[in-house]
């Protein structure tokens, strides 16, 4: 009975380590990040990240961040937060959990899910957004928005809103 014992334990074993069953394992994990990224002496961007976790294509924030992206010559930058990145390839970007962007003019985006090509300088999604303008008007996009990552042209998608008079 022992043996048949045993002999079942290291099939499950077998199974357990089977490359189906086996999640992929990142080989750097960082612990409280913080980098600071410049070109010619000027500050770029700037994250901060309790955990972050490189794997060979991507790379995982899983309990989120927080990005200062500057404006180049200027003082000025874009604040990001939320509370899981993945970043592939350093130009794709896939966030979720409470998402703010807030521009240098401080219009702020709200939304739970967004995906962010840097590549192209784009970011949409399809899921209900809000943005609170500087000047007092509320928009919500209940279908999701396309913008250019500088918020300079922005679609809505199913738009209402709330105008200052």
């Amino acid at each position: 009975m022992l043996f048949f014992s045993l002999f079942s334990c290291s099939e499950t074993k077998k199974e357990i380590f089977n490359k189906k069953n086996r999640k992929e394992i990142p080989y750097r994990v960082f612990i409280q990040t913080s980098i600071l990224y410049k070109e010619k002496g000027l500050v770029r961007f700037f994250i901060y990240s309790p955990i972050m976790e490189e794997y060979p294509i991507f790379t995982l924030f899983p309990n989120g961040l927080k990005l200062f992206l500057y404006e180049k010559g200027k003082d000025q930058y874009t604040y990001l937060s939320a509370n899981w990145v993945k970043s592939t390839e350093k130009y794709f970007y896939h966030l979720k959990g409470k998402i703010m962007i807030m521009n240098p003019n401080g219009d702020l985006l709200t939304t739970e899910e967004i995906y962010w090509n840097r590549k192209r300088k784009k970011i949409f999604n399809n899921l209900p957004t809000v943005i609170y303008c500087s000047d007092g008007t509320i928009l919500h996009a209940m279908n999701g928005l396309e913008a250019s990552e500088d918020f300079k042209k922005i679609r809505l998608k199913n738009i209402s809103g709330i105008f200052p008079i």
